[in-house]
């Protein structure tokens, strides 16, 4: 990936698609680190939404 990034949320949403891809690939070999990472990911969402 030889790319210029102008904007910061470029390179998060590459970073984040890159992950993706990867953890796609590692379903069989479960990794606890990934499964962290993508339900770290979310909780927040979920967490503000249900103290509204």
């Amino acid at each position: 990936m030889c790319m210029s990034y102008t904007d910061v949320a470029q390179v998060a949403n590459a970073a984040r698609n890159y992950e993706i891809l990867h953890e796609r690939d590692d379903d069989d070999t479960e990794r606890p680190d990934k499964r962290q990472k993508s339900g770290d990911r979310h909780q927040p969402t979920t967490q503000q939404s249900s103290h509204r």
